[in-house]
């Protein structure tokens, strides 16, 4: 029997089925009839016949069963990795590893949140850093939260200032030569809308921030071109860049009321709230909150409640009259009663110069706090993740 097949024998052999293999393949030629159809339906796991017209095809697995995947169950060595600090460390290492102590808690737990932050998710991620009071820290835990982020993740994060006037990403990162803001952008923001767009050519209106790995697009410089983005630009800006960007950290403005700042809860994965524990700033933060619930029942949406219940508020230090222990305690229970988690950030003179956050020039207690916070970032983001699996946040809830 000749190998060589013509096109129209390709056309009419019937394809091999994967349910019974080991039946062989008829070879006689002789028409039958085809059987009426039924409206009866496949049970289900049933797969349908390959040859079927118009239906899925659908893999059959050739081996099943979790015997030789539960050997593999232990996806994480922290604990099993030698120290790098601390006397265990320095212990290890002066008997050229003859004693050999298990990793200390305090290093396991920097392992456990750096593995949490470096967690890939099914599509790109929105984290809004958000409060109404000015002067509170929103840019400087922007700049952290995105900082961290390109560090440890490995992935490609941008901080975006969405200031619906002037915004001071651009004064407190590293600009590397470009005057470029999202203006600039949103004036060619037509040939990154096809499919020709290339990340190489969208770089160019972003500000990359060097050994701290992650990118920034800076508010314009002048107010009222700033004003003039609404929510539709924000909508096109911010479909384009999560095309480029896993993670997408919103540095926002304090009027809660503006079209680019509800445009940017819409799309919110996670919310950051920074505070300081002084009566103004926890009231200012405790106002945004009940606004977001009550747009939730308003109109019967959770989502906005779901942001709230699922915050992450930042406690910053800086200047400001001081506030006894119990008031503090109390603001901290006020906040506490609302979000998912409180975190505190240690005072560190370059995170409070008011010009270039540099973060190879932060001391490692507020380094350590911000791997704190964003790994609790990135359990908030796991959470939607699983509840919402690669479903685009930009559609109405």
């Amino acid at each position: 029997m000749s190998t060589t097949w013509s096109g129209a024998e390709r056309k009419s052999r019937a394809p091999i089925s994967l349910l019974n293999p080991t039946e062989p393949e008829s070879e006689d030629t002789t028409q039958v009839s085809p059987e009426p159809a039924t409206s009866e339906v496949p049970a289900a796991g049933q797969a349908q016949s390959l040859s079927e017209p118009g239906a899925p095809v659908q893999a059959v697995p050739l081996v099943s069963g979790r015997r030789s995947a539960s050997v593999l169950q232990k996806d994480n060595m922290n604990d099993e990795l030698p120290p790098a600090t601390g006397w265990q460390a320095f212990l290890r290492s002066i008997t050229f590893g003859l004693i050999k102590p298990k990793v200390g808690a305090v290093e396991l737990a920097r392992r456990t949140d750096l593995s949490a932050i470096q967690r890939v998710y099914s599509r790109p991620m929105r984290i809004m850093v958000a409060q109404p009071l000015g002067g509170v820290g929103k840019t400087m835990c922007s700049v952290g939260i995105g900082s961290t982020f390109g560090i440890h993740s490995g992935q490609h994060a941008i901080v975006w200032d969405n200031n619906e006037m002037m915004g001071t990403l651009g004064v407190r990162t590293n600009a590397n030569g470009s005057s470029r803001t999202v203006w600039d952008l949103l004036n060619v923001l037509g040939k990154f809308e096809t499919i020709e767009a290339r990340k190489g050519d969208f770089t160019y209106y972003t500000r990359h921030q060097g050994q701290n790995q992650f990118s920034v697009l800076a508010s314009d410089e002048d107010p009222d071109r700033m004003k003039s983005i609404g929510a539709d630009e924000f909508n096109r800006i911010h479909t384009v860049v999560s095309r480029f960007y896993d993670t997408i950290v919103l540095d926002t403005g304090n009027n809660t009321r503006s079209e680019n700042w509800l445009a940017s809860i819409e799309v919110t994965d996670q919310l950051v709230i920074p505070v300081r524990l002084q009566r103004n700033a926890v009231v200012s933060a405790l106002r945004m909150i009940e606004q977001l619930e009550s747009m939730s029942e308003r109109q019967s949406n959770p989502h906005y409640k779901d942001l709230v219940a699922n915050a992450v508020v930042i406690v910053t230090q800086g200047g400001g009259a001081k506030v006894s222990a119990a008031d503090q305690a109390d603001l901290r229970e006020q906040l506490s009663s609302a979000v998912r988690t409180i975190i505190d950030i240690p005072y560190d003179a370059a995170l409070d110069n008011g010009s270039i956050i540099d973060w190879q020039l932060i001391g490692d207690p507020a380094r350590r706090a911000f791997e704190r916070v964003t790994a609790e970032i990135a359990a908030g983001l796991l959470t939607v993740d699983n509840r919402n699996p690669s479903q685009h946040s930009t559609t109405n809830r």
